[in-house]
C-alpha cells in the first residue's frame, strides 16, 4: 500500500508538472510573483490562482490526493480553469511561504494562511481579484470531501468574473495624469489632440516644448491597471504610506515600443543595455537621459518614449550583481534619476510619445 502510494504521488506530481500552466514541485522553479502574472494578471487567458500547499511527508496529503485532486473530474477542470502554483511545506520554509505571499499578494492573504491550523493541511487555497485587489475566494482544506471541494472550486472560477469591473482609482495622486478616459479594452492607443488640456499636460512632463512632439498617445490596458493597482496597495500597506510611485521616462527603440505596448516588458532582454543598478526595467525621471536611448525610426529620425507610472516604493542602490530587489526594498536606484524595477506590475505605461 505504501509503495502504491508512493508511485500515486511520483505520477500526481508529474501530471502537475505537464498539466498545469504554473506548477512546480519545487517553488524555486516557478516563483509565485510569476505565478500571478499568468494567472490572475494574464491579459490573453486570465484564470484564478490556486495554491497547493503540502506536506509531503504528511499521510493526510496522500490521502486528501487519492480522494480529492486524483479525481478525474477535479483533476480535469483545475487544469483547464485554473493555474497552480505549489509549495512543499516543511517547519523551515514555512515563513519563507508567508513572506513571498505577503510580498506579491498581500499580508490579508498571508493572514489567511497563518490562520489555519496544520490539522487541516493539506490546503487548496483560491485566489481571484475582486475591484484590483487580490483575495482569498475558498479555502480547501484537506479534510474536505471530493464534492466540498468541487463545488468550492465551481465558485471560485464564478466569482473570478468580478475582477473585469473598473477599480476604484480615487486614491491616486499622481500630478498631471487623468483617470477620467480610461476604459474596458484591453489595450487601446488613443490620440490625444494637440489643442487638449491633457496634451499641453504630457507635454509639459515630457520638458522638451511642444514643438519637437509630434503626437501623443494616451495607453489603455485594463488588466495593468489591476495588477499595478493591486500591487500598489500591497506596497502602500507594508510600508505604511502612499507616496510610493513616480511619474518615470523609458527611452527605447522606435520599433521595440510596440512590441511593449504588446506583450509588457520582455524578461529576455533585460541586460541589454546593462546591469549597473539591477537586472531589471529602467526608468529615468530625466526625459533627456531617456532620449539617449530611443532610437530613432531610420525613415523619418522620430524617435519614441514611454512615459509611465512606476511604483519604486521604498528604493536602494543597486548594483550590477542584483538579480530582484533585496529583502524588504521595491526597487533599485542609482541614487540620482535611475530607477529599476523587476516586474510588470510595477509598471503602468500611461502614454507614447513619438517626437523628433
Amino acid at each position: 500500500m505504501v509503495d502504491s502510494l508512493l508511485i500515486n504521488q511520483e505520477k500526481f506530481l508529474h501530471r502537475l508538472r505537464n498539466l498545469y500552466t504554473a506548477s512546480s514541485s519545487s517553488p524555486y522553479e516557478y516563483s509565485f510573483d510569476q505565478a500571478l502574472t499568468d494567472s490572475l494578471f494574464n491579459s490573453m487567458d486570465p484564470r484564478p490562482l490556486a495554491l497547493y500547499i503540502y506536506d509531503e511527508q504528511s499521510p493526510a496529503t496522500d490521502t486528501f490526493n487519492e480522494l480529492v485532486l486524483y479525481s478525474e473530474s477535479i483533476n480535469a477542470y483545475l487544469a483547464e480553469q485554473f493555474v497552480l502554483w505549489i509549495w512543499s511545506l516543511t517547519k523551515e520554509n514555512y515563513y519563507e511561504l508567508l513572506t513571498i505571499v505577503a510580498t506579491h499578494a498581500g499580508e490579508e492573504v498571508a493572514a489567511v494562511i497563518d490562520s489555519l491550523p496544520t490539522e487541516v493541511y493539506p490546503l487548496l487555497i483560491c485566489l481571484i481579484l475582486h475591484k484590483g485587489k487580490i483575495k482569498v475566494q475558498s479555502v480547501i482544506q484537506g479534510t474536505m470531501l471530493d464534492s466540498e471541494a468541487c463545488n468550492l472550486l465551481l465558485q471560485a472560477r464564478t466569482a473570478f468574473g468580478a475582477q473585469f469591473e473598473l477599480p476604484d482609482t480615487s486614491g491616486l495622486n499622481l500630478r498631471n495624469i487623468s483617470t477620467e478616459n480610461w476604459s474596458i479594452p484591453k489595450c487601446t492607443l488613443i490620440q490625444v489632440p494637440k489643442d487638449s488640456d491633457e496634451f499641453r499636460r504630457v507635454a509639459d512632463d515630457f520638458d522638451a516644448g511642444a514643438s519637437s512632439i509630434v503626437c501623443i498617445h494616451r495607453i489603455e490596458n485594463t488588466i495593468w491597471l489591476f495588477q499595478y493597482l493591486n500591487q500598489k496597495q500591497v506596497v502602500d500597506a507594508r510600508l505604511g504610506y502612499n507616496n510610493t510611485e513616480k511619474l518615470l521616462f523609458h527611452g527605447c527603440p522606435y520599433g521595440a515600443a510596440k512590441h511593449i505596448l504588446q506583450q509588457a516588458f520582455d524578461h529576455s532582454r533585460i541586460g541589454k543595455h546593462g546591469t549597473s543598478y539591477g537586472h531589471g526595467f529602467y526608468f529615468s525621471s530625466s526625459r533627456q537621459y531617456s532620449d539617449g536611448y530611443a532610437v530613432p525610426n531610420p525613415s523619418t529620425g522620430e524617435k519614441r518614449i514611454l512615459m509611465c507610472r512606476v511604483l519604486v516604493g521604498r528604493s536602494c542602490v543597486g548594483n550590477s550583481t542584483m538579480i530582484t530587489c533585496p529583502s524588504d526594498y521595491d526597487s533599485t536606484t542609482d541614487g540620482s534619476n535611475i530607477y529599476v524595477v523587476y516586474s510588470n506590475r510595477h509598471i503602468l505605461p500611461e502614454y507614447l510619445i513619438t517626437y523628433k
